[in-house]
């Protein structure tokens, strides 16, 4: 949850241009088959960067620049640019309930209760040796505004690095956690917002699971405590 200085300043200055929320991308479930969405082509306009297509299309940092791999992510270009969205998506293997996150994809799917749709949102994991981990669990609480109260591990790591954390972070834009957060049934673990929404997409966080704002506030209007969250690794053969 907590970057180094040089990058945050990176990542707040491109933030600077994310001027359009994300939009949650819902989809009818298929009658067969588990693909959905398509993949298509926009006109990045003169001014604008990846990110703020990347929010306007609801897609995560890493699957953007897969996409489109010519086009320097934080660059704003004189000219108007043919974009490639990667918005279609095969939905993860097993039971179409609740929340499943597939890891290989940093995206979340939500199956919605009273209806044959799923929405997907675009998530940040767990970076190198603060994995998120697999299994099955479910949204044990829910809160707006949350304070944030680093765990032990976390303040040793960022006390090697020079840096004293405080015990309790309050709610406010500097908070880690953002405006909403949803414990999991799994120790230290929550689904949570972030200030760094440029993370979304990548392998950032210390195990817990960030969102874009807009995605996040819907979903937690969404889900009730108790609904089932399944973690997986599942590489679709067409995303090798």
């Amino acid at each position: 949850m907590v970057w180094p200085m040089k990058k945050q300043l990176f990542l707040s200055l491109l933030g600077a241009f994310a001027i359009e929320p994300a939009l949650a991308a819902t989809f009818s479930l298929p009658d067969s088959g588990s693909v959905i969405g398509e993949t298509k082509k926009v006109i990045m306009k003169k001014g604008e960067t990846l990110f703020v297509l990347a929010q306007r299309y609801d897609i995560g940092i890493q699957e953007m620049i897969r996409a489109n791999p010519k086009i320097k992510f934080g660059s704003r270009y004189s000219k108007n640019i043919e974009v490639t969205i990667p918005s279609q998506y095969v939905l993860p293997s097993g039971e179409r309930q609740g929340i499943v996150l597939n890891l290989a994809e940093n995206r979340i799917y939500y199956f919605h209760p009273d209806s044959k749709e799923v929405s997907t949102y675009p998530v940040g994991v767990g970076k190198q040796g603060w994995s998120t981990p697999q299994g099955t669990t479910q949204i044990m609480g829910k809160e707006k505004h949350p304070a944030w109260r680093p765990p032990p591990s976390i303040r040793r790591e960022a006390a090697r690095g020079g840096r004293i954390l405080p015990v309790v972070v309050p709610p406010g834009p500097r908070n880690p956690l953002g405006r909403y957060a949803m414990r999991l049934g799994i120790s230290g673990i929550l689904i949570h917002g972030t200030p760094l929404q440029h993370t979304i997409g990548l392998r950032c966080s210390h195990g817990c699971i960030r969102m874009f704002t807009k995605n996040l506030q819907e979903l937690f209007e969404k889900v009730d405590v108790g609904t089932p969250v399944r973690i997986i690794h599942e590489i679709h053969e067409s995303k090798k």
